[in-house]
């Protein structure tokens, strides 16, 4: 079975860069088990602009409306405005949508599975999944409109928080499976270095059933969710300044600094220190800011 396809998509023509408006707002309450990040970002260039998007740990769950009075209808029908991507392969290129306001939910495999009624990421073939397909219309609709009447980037993100509460309250039956991954895929997240045994263990199932169940409910293996943990770790800990980076590589489970450069190289194009020192544009230091020091545009 097949996972979000991350293929990359390529912009015929970018348009020249303007300036993008971001805010965040904490993560409380319900939600922290859910959610690592909300923020929302205004650019004001019109037209699309080349992108570049590194592998991180989060599915984001994105709302991308027009800057006018009528911001629903802009960027799409009324309810298709709403989409999820999921654990990406490589870093890959892509035009964003130009003027226009959107809002990103980095959800964690828990919030995958217990926001969005455990989606089975196999059958989503797409980069960037619209949410209507996954979930019933009527709550796409239901969010993009209670965003679009906010009149701020703070109150449209209260209104994104408000309606991810009402999803996190919601009792629902879940997936066995889907609930194995998405707790063995926090742990992954939490320690990239731990066996696939014992994290199969710790789920009472096999290694085969665990990895059949991450290509199911989130979409890609735990190997390769692990290699992306640590490359999010090497991020977080430079962006620190407390270590060099053979001290990194040693924190986050690298034979040697070598063997970072490798595995970082794989994943992104860059050297290390050229991956910590990519994203120096306001989305890329938003995004930055949201995640304690993750990178997710370069």
């Amino acid at each position: 079975m097949r996972p979000l396809d991350t293929t990359p998509e390529r912009p015929k023509q970018a348009a020249p860069a303007g300036t993008a408006h971001a805010h965040s707002i904490p993560i409380r309450g319900a939600l922290l088990p859910y959610v690592s990040a909300l923020t929302a970002v205004e650019l004001d260039a019109a037209g699309p602009r080349a992108l570049s998007v590194a592998p991180h740990e989060s599915l984001v769950l994105s709302v991308t409306l027009g800057r006018g009075a009528g911001g629903i209808e802009q960027k799409g029908r009324h309810g298709e405005l709403t989409r999820l991507t999921g654990i990406r392969e490589w870093t890959g290129r892509f035009a964003g949508a130009g003027d226009c306001i959107t809002l990103f939910a980095l959800l964690t495999p828990l919030g995958l599975v217990h926001l969005l009624d455990s989606p089975p990421l196999a059958s989503v073939p797409r980069i960037r999944a619209r949410l209507d397909q996954l979930l019933d219309r009527r709550l796409t609709r239901q969010l993009e409109s209670d965003i679009a009447c906010a009149d701020t980037l703070d109150g449209k993100l209260h209104a994104f928080a408000a309606w991810l509460e009402t999803r996190a309250s919601v009792q629902r039956q879940q997936s066995p499976g889907a609930l194995r991954a998405g707790r063995a895929a926090m742990s992954v997240c939490a320690s990239p270095a731990e066996p696939m045994e014992t994290l199969a263990a710790a789920q009472h199932v096999s290694r085969r059933q665990l990895e059949r169940d991450f290509a199911q409910w989130i979409g890609t293996s735990p190997r390769h969710l692990a290699r992306v943990a640590r490359l999010q770790s090497v991020s977080r800990k430079a962006q620190s300044g407390a270590a060099s980076l053979a001290d990194i590589a040693a924190d986050v489970g690298f034979a040697d600094q070598a063997h970072m450069s490798h595995a970082v190289q794989q994943l992104t194009g860059l050297t290390p220190r050229r991956f910590v020192r990519a994203g120096r544009s306001p989305l890329a230091a938003a995004f930055r800011h949201a995640t304690a020091g993750g990178t997710v545009y370069l």
